[in-house]
């Protein structure tokens, strides 16, 4: 898909009113360290862009392009119901940020979104591991989600923290994570 296209079909799926039938109810969390916690519904619409999303992905690269989408969408959908859109990417702008979110928050966010995903068997060509963590110096923790290539073995993390609210997250290979990698 386009970027432009991925773009406009993500800016229109944030833009749709919520219907309740059929909703899945999601439990976002924020404030750092999952201090507050919003249920947000992804209706029948969002559901349908995620699945049709992840159905255009031909390969492993291409459904791990449509991950960022979906969870890019996924915060902006969110936003509307939590303040989460004042979020910086990393820790150090946003300490007084009511919607501040740090990996811990992101990480809980990814996974639960993901679990959705896995249960409704929309990835084909990945395999969900769960959060995962590092601590490449003593005091520098960091959590993030992986996913595996069902193809190549390869493992991948799938991180929005890094970036400010409204940027895709950043997917590196888990091995490259681990070592420290930051964009």
């Amino acid at each position: 898909m386009p970027p432009l296209m991925r773009w406009l079909s993500i800016a229109l799926l944030a833009a749709l009113p919520a219907v309740a039938a059929g909703a899945e109810v999601l439990t976002l969390c924020y404030h750092y360290g999952c201090d507050r916690n919003r249920r947000i519904e992804l209706d029948d619409t969002a559901q349908i862009w995620f699945r049709q999303r992840l159905d255009d992905a031909a390969d492993a690269a291409d459904e791990r392009a449509a991950l960022q989408d979906i969870v890019l969408s996924y915060y902006q959908h969110a936003a509307r119901e939590a303040p989460i859109a004042s979020d910086r990417g990393g820790n150090h702008e946003d300490a007084a940020n009511v919607g501040r979110m740090d990996c811990l928050d992101h990480s809980h966010n990814v996974l639960v979104l993901l679990q959705l995903l896995t249960s409704h068997g929309w990835l084909r060509h990945h395999q969900l591991l769960g959060q995962v963590h590092r601590a490449p110096l003593l005091f520098d923790h960091h959590a993030a989600v992986a996913v595996r290539d069902v193809t190549s073995g390869q493992d991948w993390v799938i991180d929005s923290w890094f970036r400010d609210f409204g940027a895709p997250p950043v997917v590196v290979p888990l091995a490259i994570w681990k070592e420290g990698f930051s964009p």
